[in-house]
């Protein structure tokens, strides 16, 4: 019976992670090119309906013409200013990028935080489990309504990176958690 409940839990984990990590999987939908100002910018448009402006130089345009439609893609903190788009597939290049406004509302907004568990609950219904304890005083920074983006993490883990924490007023930490997805306990008789 334990074995059989063991097996259970350690199936809903898997469950949990591979639909944390599909549902996180974005690719390259579309970049576009336009000058602005005498400059070319990059117009990045992800599958998850999110649009990212890149302003390259010559050297960095060049690499950025090798990524093509369906390139799969994560969103990384950075220590300045800005969000680097990783290119999981060709990673030869990170550009430095911003989100547009309009996309600042596709992404879900902290609904709640559990300090005392390390569950934090976002507006689209997921649940994130701090991966590290003292990522606790990093959500002292986070208020309710923040827009949140959840990325798969560079090792292996998920990240939730805060939109609503700008570089200049906060340190990079403060900008993002480690976390996994959260799974219902299932009770384990001994």
């Amino acid at each position: 019976m334990f074995l059989m409940k063991m097996l259970a839990l350690l199936l809903i984990l898997l469950t949990s992670i591979v639909s944390a990590e599909n549902k996180l999987a974005r690719k390259i939908e579309s970049i576009s090119y336009r000058s602005q100002l005498g400059a070319t910018v990059a117009l990045i448009t992800l599958t998850d309906g999110s649009v990212w402006k890149w302003t390259p130089d010559t050297y960095s345009e060049n690499l950025l013409r090798k990524w093509t439609e369906g390139d799969e893609v994560t969103i990384r903190v950075i220590h300045h200013p800005g969000f680097v788009l990783q290119n999981l597939t060709k990673p030869h290049y990170t550009p430095t990028v911003a989100l547009t406004f309009n996309s600042y509302l596709l992404f879900p907004s902290l609904a709640k935080c559990y300090n005392g568990d390390g569950i934090i609950e976002l507006s689209d219904g997921s649940k994130w489990e701090l991966l590290y304890d003292f990522n606790l005083r990093t959500l002292h920074h986070w208020t309710l309504g923040d827009r949140i983006i959840p990325v798969k993490g560079s090792q292996g883990n998920f990240e939730l990176i805060n939109l609503d924490i700008p570089f200049e007023s906060r340190s990079c930490i403060e900008r993002y958690i480690e976390v996994f997805p959260h799974s219902p306990s299932v009770a384990v008789a001994s």
